[in-house]
């Protein structure tokens, strides 16, 4: 036993001390990652964090293994190795401290367009240097040289090691949902992204069959209730990033003056808190659309089932207003798909000298594109109309650094005298007042008018505006949800906690009094009656909740229990 033991260190004798203090680092953001996912408890840190230091321990030992059998001898060059390794982790941690997923396929798309000049900040600055010193200082004073004989040993070690803990994972006796978050950080960064990218997607089901499931989780059952009626313009106002925290509504330490816009249009008006469904624009807009939690598996076939598509059926022009580039992730294209006649953003608005100098940072100020959407349905005041209008001030993670000469009323605090996202959406609702008074003015805000606001998503960054968010509560990461008409609609909506935003769809079909699709998971928030499921989509597993249970599903599980379940989530009704 001495001796396999002996045979087992002897490869790590003069490495040990560097791979134990690089996977440290590691383990402090793992930490982050189980706050960020609301499973830090001793219970789970103690056991989580010593597995995770063991897994970074033998992965690393992997890579230094590589570094010495292609002959690396350099200090310098192994430290910048691992800085470069640490980016990844970053990477992976701005997304778990923004939208509580891990980096992964989904994300990699969205690196081309976006905005970086995040990276100049003296904060983020400091931060890469401090990593940088670090993993050089580290590699200056630890890192020696082996032969490739102690190489190959050690990284057979490792590798066996790694192996070892991905079939046998200690982690699942933990309980749930711990049991499942824990595992899911132990994978190092580069293992999890390249897992992603290399795992078969699945494939969706189109079928005319009900699925034995959907009677269980009560989908494909929308039904409408007496609250329709025929309006000639429909408006969604889709606000970038917002949810129930930043509300004074829901959130008492938002100063009252702050959103008093917004809350008086949700107090005043038939409202609701919805849950998401998913993240980021193009998935969550996707999901309003079609009323299917599989928004990957819906853009990517060409949107089977899309209420816009209904509106168009139905003889409304359907246009989307953007201020952000159209063509970011080619979505000019897949929301065509989705059914609307035209898709416009940032650079049609750069062509327009009226327009063109308010087009800066992540796109047009939404105050010109709330402008412009008036000029627009004015143009198409004598057809029935369908208008979607996504703005872009409250983009994370500051909001808008500029306003361009614009003036709003100002709160006094001080997290809104600098850019904060509470800042913008306090301007977002001065911004909606302003564009409901101009609407009213134009004659386009009539009996026949219907106007819905809604976010794409929520955001889950509090940087660094905490203290406004502190106890927080799991209605803040909700979504509010608002109908406005100009005599106010008199039906109640659903006060259900699993109102979701599945039910936007079959909502306002509803309230159009048009046939809802039954391929539709959602309900309308104006049938109290039915009982409702969330099926939020991450990007390898989905959290399903109904009224009696919680389910975590790993979209590749091999399970039996879980292949109905997994099957349900990526069907398609045929009409």
């Amino acid at each position: 036993m001495k001796r396999f033991w002996n045979a087992l260190v002897a490869p790590f004798q003069n490495d040990w001390k560097l791979l134990l203090i690089y996977s440290i680092p590691v383990c402090l953001w793992a930490l982050f990652g189980l706050h960020q996912l609301n499973v830090l408890s001793w219970g789970v840190v103690l056991p989580a964090e010593i597995f995770k230091l063991i897994s970074e321990f033998l992965f690393l030992g992997i890579l230094l293994s590589l570094v010495n059998l292609i002959g690396l001898k350099n200090k310098w060059a192994v430290g910048v190795l691992t800085f470069l390794y640490y980016l990844t982790i970053t990477a992976d941690l701005i997304l778990l401290w923004y939208f509580k997923e891990r980096f992964g396929a989904k994300y990699i798309n969205t690196l081309q367009g976006g905005d970086y000049q995040f990276l100049t900040d003296p904060r983020v600055v400091g931060y890469l240097v401090f990593w940088l010193i670090f993993s050089l200082v580290v590699a200056w004073k630890f890192f020696v040289p082996s032969s490739r004989k102690t190489a190959l040993q050690r990284g057979a070690i490792c590798v066996c090691g790694c192996l070892i803990l991905s079939f046998i994972n200690p982690l699942r006796v933990l309980p749930a949902p711990a049991d499942f978050y824990a595992a899911y950080l132990m994978p190092p960064s580069v293992v999890y992204a390249a897992r992603a990218l290399l795992t078969k997607p699945l494939e969706p089901i189109f079928t005319q069959k009900i699925p034995p499931l959907a009677t269980q989780y009560n989908v494909f059952s929308a039904a409408q209730t007496p609250v329709g009626k025929e309006y000639k313009r429909v408006i969604l106002i889709a606000s970038e990033s917002l949810s129930n925290k930043y509300l004074h509504h829901f959130n008492k330490k938002i100063p009252a003056e702050a959103t008093q816009e917004l809350d008086a249009l949700y107090e005043n008006n038939p409202a609701a808190s919805l849950q998401h469904v998913t993240l980021s624009t193009l998935y969550g807009l996707t999901v309003i659309f079609s009323s299917h939690p599989f928004a990957l598996l819906t853009f990517s076939n060409n949107y089977p089932l899309s209420f816009v598509k209904e509106l168009k059926k139905n003889g409304f022009y359907t246009a989307f207003l953007r201020g952000a580039n159209e063509q970011y992730m080619q979505e000019n294209v897949l929301f065509e798909q989705a059914g609307f006649d035209e898709v416009i953003g940032a650079t049609y608005f750069e062509t327009r000298p009226d327009y063109q100098d308010y087009v800066n940072w992540w796109g047009l100020l939404d105050r010109k594109l709330f402008a412009y959407a008036v000029e627009h349905l004015k143009k198409h005041a004598h057809e029935k109309t369908f208008m979607t209008l996504l703005t872009v001030d409250s983009h994370v993670p500051l909001g808008r650094l500029d306003y361009l000469g614009e003036t709003y009323r100002e709160t006094e605090n001080d997290f809104y005298q600098v850019p904060t996202l509470p800042r913008a959406f306090s301007r977002f609702g001065q911004d909606v007042a302003l564009f409901l008074e101009n609407l009213t003015k134009n004659g386009l805000f009539d009996d026949e008018t219907l106007i819905l606001i809604t976010p794409d998503h929520p955001s889950y960054s509090n940087t660094p505006t905490n203290a406004l968010f502190t106890p927080y509560q799991d209605e803040f990461d909700n979504l509010p949800f608002i109908i406005l008409t100009k005599e106010r609609i008199n039906y109640p909506l659903t006060d259900s906690p699993l109102a979701s935003q599945l039910d936007i769809a079959p909502t306002v079909l509803d309230l159009l009094n048009l046939p809802i699709p039954r391929g539709m998971f959602g309900h309308s928030l104006f049938d109290l009656s039915a009982k409702r499921s969330v099926f939020n989509i991450k990007e390898d597993y989905a959290v399903i909740t109904t009224d009696n249970e919680k389910r975590m599903v790993p979209l590749n599980s091999p399970a039996k229990s879980d292949s109905a379940l997994i099957d349900l989530m990526r069907s398609f009704l045929a009409e």
